[in-house]
């Protein structure tokens, strides 16, 4: 079974939705947030509040956080963090932290690669990695490729959370295993699309 680690956010919701479709098995879903939320609402509407532990905090590296995951342990805890944030409590990253990554690692590291993984290679990657100290450098374990939605606008409403969501039920209800060759070669990091970078992508919609 998995935690999920989770912000009171969209993406969070779409991870949990489809887990929960793919009849996935979670031990807890720890909630971190300072007031009831869309997903708290939800969660109480599907009837799964047993499955629920709320941390009054809406930082990722609140020690609260990490001690809910030592009193709640599981081999993998899949983190959907809010925009932003970075774990920097090095404590946590022993957890097995799980992070959908919406670019194709090592060669798009960044928070919105999306963008550039358009132009230069006309389609769109999900990485899985564990969270180590290093920015998008942790080990990988699974990559789904995307094709472009057909409405470049969907990018900026659904799109980018139902590719995560996707991909992560993929590895977890196969867990298959992904190679990838090591390689010494330093990579770019596209951590903010320019709004002439958007304009590009958006334009070909």
């Amino acid at each position: 079974m998995i935690n999920l680690i989770i912000s009171d956010t969209k993406r969070s919701l779409n991870y949990i939705k489809e887990i929960l479709k793919n009849d996935i098995s979670i031990n807890k879903i720890i909630l971190y947030s300072k007031k009831n939320g869309l997903v708290s609402r939800f969660i109480k509407k599907e009837k799964i509040e047993e499955l629920l532990v709320i941390c009054k905090t809406k930082n990722i590296n609140s020690p609260k956080i990490l001690k809910k995951l030592e009193l709640y342990k599981s081999n993998l805890n899949i983190i959907s963090a809010y925009p932003g944030e970075i774990v920097k409590n090095y404590k946590l990253f022993k957890k097995g932290l799980l992070h959908a990554h919406p670019g194709d690692l090592p060669k798009f590291k960044g928070s919105t690669t999306i963008y550039y993984s358009i132009i230069l290679k006309k389609k769109i990657c999900v990485t899985l990695i564990l969270l180590n100290k290093e920015i998008d450098e942790g080990k990988i374990l699974y990559k789904k490729y995307f094709k472009n939605p057909k409405n470049l606008n969907q990018i900026e409403k659904n799109f980018d959370d139902n590719i995560r969501a996707k991909t992560l039920v993929e590895y977890l209800k196969h867990k298959k295993k992904f190679k990838i060759k090591k390689t010494n070669r330093e990579f770019l990091h596209y951590n903010i699309a320019h709004p002439i970078i958007r304009h590009l992508v958006l334009k070909n919609r």
